[in-house]
């Protein structure tokens, strides 16, 4: 029998301290992007979560077009601001057809250490900062 032939991941999802301006307080930023880049549009990810206790659940809902359409070349994204996270996490990313992928992190000092990477996950999870802009 074969092996399965191992896909690449669809998405990355990067988490990180940063400080909203708007809010004027420190978040931690749950930044979800597509491995795929887009020549027409920067399209949005739609995502929906749930956070209790130690476990947070980020679920890719789909793709939205964004309301104004600017020609724009880039990944698609979605992102969820968390306030007051510190110490160890479960984090599962859950796509519109159930995969689930599953990793722990833990927040402090402001950083986030990827502490357990998913196994062949769907998405790529780091740690690192990505520029908002």
């Amino acid at each position: 029998m074969a092996a399965a032939k191992r896909r690449d991941p669809d998405y990355q999802l990067n988490i990180f301290p940063q400080f909203d301006e708007e809010r004027k307080r420190e978040v931690t930023t749950f930044l979800v992007q597509t491995t795929k880049i887009f020549t027409s549009f920067r399209y949005e990810i739609l995502l929906d979560h749930e956070q209790d206790d130690r476990m947070i659940v980020v679920k890719i809902l789909g793709l939205h077009v964004p309301e104004i359409l600017l020609p724009q070349t880039g990944p698609a994204r979605g992102r969820i601001d968390f306030t007051g996270l510190s110490g160890p996490y479960t984090v599962q990313v859950i796509k519109q057809d159930k995969s689930v992928s599953e990793c722990q992190v833990e927040i402090s000092g402001g950083e986030v250490l990827i502490k357990k990477k998913p196994t062949n996950p769907f998405i790529l999870i780091s740690g690192d900062p990505m520029e908002m802009g």
